[in-house]
């Protein structure tokens, strides 16, 4: 009743520790897209030049990352699937200095929550690689010698296999559809971002992308984007107070509409600091720049590239857990092509 005279007494409870961790990881691992993309990530963070991609089942049976990076020492192995442990910095000093694009301590860990991790990893002082299989709480279950070459290749199998509504989600053909095209997007920027970075994603036996190493950004536009597209871009640079560079391929004025615009802006890709990234505000300045330029009766989004450059402590990319919203100082908004 309302003044507790039921016979079912409601009492506050402490949540026991297997749901906590289920319940956290199901907010950091929400979709195959970010699995990938904290993979793919952990790679680049490792100084990796080579990222191979694997899906089967659209992710959904497995996901396979593997690189040519540092790898991780023994030492690190037991720690490195139990949450907020990280080797990407030790205090708030180091966060505000922070370059590295994990930094939390949690992809590892709530991907153990949520499907069956395998890592095998090797360090150049390593003799012999070593393949590690891990329990939901990212304990070590049991290790293996492994013939694979320095670097580090995650694998992880039926993803949702404990949260059944996540899983029949995205069971959907849309849906599988639509996480797969995100993860080409990612790749795209990242290889744009990452010249001499070579990218391949796979799926089954069918290579989606594959992006060799470039000698610059414009030898990436063209081959990520087409020569025709890259061809109708130009360059622009501009430097502004406090440090701040703005980096831009933008549409020449002139070029087919049809060609260097979208519905959405699946193709405007906005990087921070070399951190693929949304930010609202840009995005509606460059459609109405583009709209105003080529006089679109419709809403259109560019073709483009901006890179924006800042002092690290002017950018919080705290703000949620795929960190692909940020703050800025907000006179970068300001500045006008």
């Amino acid at each position: 009743g309302f003044r507790g005279e039921s016979e079912t007494e409601i009492k506050v409870r402490e949540l026991s520790a297997s749901t906590i961790r289920l319940i956290g990881s199901g907010q950091v691992i929400t979709s195959v897209f970010s699995v990938v993309k904290e993979l793919f990530e952990n790679s680049i963070d490792a100084s990796s030049t080579n990222v191979d991609i694997k899906l089967d089942d659209f992710g959904l049976e497995k996901i396979e990352v593997s690189d040519n990076g540092k790898g991780v020492k023994k030492s690190d192995v037991p720690f490195m699937t139990k949450r907020h442990y990280t080797s990407k910095f030790s205090g708030m000093e180091s966060f505000l200095t922070l370059e590295t694009y994990g930094f939390r301590g949690e992809a590892l860990a709530s991907l153990c929550s949520v499907s069956d991790v395998v890592v095998i990893t090797k360090t150049k002082e390593d003799d012999v690689g070593s393949s590690y299989s891990f329990d939901e709480e990212g304990t070590i279950k049991n290790s293996k010698p492994s013939h694979l070459g320095a670097g580090t290749t995650v694998t992880c199998r039926y993803l949702f296999k404990n949260l059944p509504v996540r899983k029949q989600y995205y069971k959907t053909s849309q849906r599988k559809k639509d996480d797969l095209r995100r993860i080409e997007d990612l790749l795209i920027v990242f290889g744009i971002i990452k010249p001499n970075l070579r990218i391949r994603l796979r799926h089954g036996s069918d290579v989606l992308f594959q992006k060799l190493p470039m000698p610059d950004t414009k030898g990436v536009l063209h081959s990520v984007l087409g020569r025709h597209v890259a061809n109708q871009l130009v360059y622009r640079e501009q430097s502004l107070a406090e440090l701040q560079v703005v980096l831009a391929y933008l549409p020449k004025p002139g070029t087919e509409v049809k060609t260097m615009s979208r519905a959405t802006s699946d193709r405007t890709f906005i990087v921070v600091n070399d951190r693929p990234v949304q930010v609202k505000e840009l995005i509606r300045l460059l459609k109405r720049y583009y709209m105003n330029c080529h006089a679109c009766e419709s809403s259109r989004f560019p073709v483009c590239y901006v890179s924006i450059k800042l002092p690290i402590p002017d950018v919080d990319v705290n703000l949620d857990p795929n960190k692909s919203t940020v703050l800025m100082r907000p006179m970068v908004l300001g500045y006008s092509y």
